[in-house]
């Protein structure tokens, strides 16, 4: 297991396109990395209409990063997320993307186990992460991490540790909480 903080640069990363070819995902990180995952952090664009793959027993949420609005159906009932607004559904519920008029992005975070979250922090000079916190990926602003500056979608995971992000710009707070 790693037990130190570790960078992720989102401009290094592979983009895959869906199966579907109505979007694509950059994967930022993976735990463990191989199949099946307990745990897996992406990015996507949706570009048009699309269903999502179905994931049963797959925990998720998403949260919207574009100004938006991106819609989506989550078994036929629609919710439309603001940026930075999340909502959480599971693998086996049938959920799809209404066609955005420009591309959307969203945050996504899958859990085999335990509820994830997502959720936006506001970072004035200093932010340090809770002991659940799996990772802190940059949303916007003026950002570093022990001295090293940080861009959009740049993600740090966190392996549990106390994770300090200085500066001023906004984060998501990815964590996988246990079920009690």
């Amino acid at each position: 297991t790693m037990t130190s903080q570790h960078l992720i640069r989102f401009a290094d990363l592979p983009i895959s396109r869906w199966a579907n070819g109505k979007g694509d995902t950059v994967e930022l990180a993976r735990h463990p990395a191989s199949d099946p995952f307990e745990w897996r952090l992406s990015i996507a664009t949706i570009t048009e209409a699309s269903a999502f793959s179905p994931l049963p027993g797959v925990a998720r949420v998403l949260m919207a990063l574009t100004p938006g609005p991106l819609a989506l159906t989550i078994d036929g009932a629609e919710t439309t997320l603001a940026r930075h607004e999340s909502v959480t559904f599971t693998g086996d519920q049938e959920v799809a993307a209404l066609g955005p008029r420009t591309p959307q992005r969203d945050l996504n975070l899958m859990a085999r186990s335990g509820i994830p979250t997502l959720e936006a922090a506001c970072v004035a000079d200093q932010l340090t992460t809770a002991p659940d916190v799996i990772a802190v990926i940059v949303l916007d602003g003026e950002l570093s991490h022990l001295g090293t500056p940080l861009h959009a979608g740049d993600a740090v995971i966190t392996n549990g540790l106390a994770t300090t992000i200085d500066g001023c710009g906004t984060v998501a707070l990815a964590a996988v909480r246990t079920i009690r």
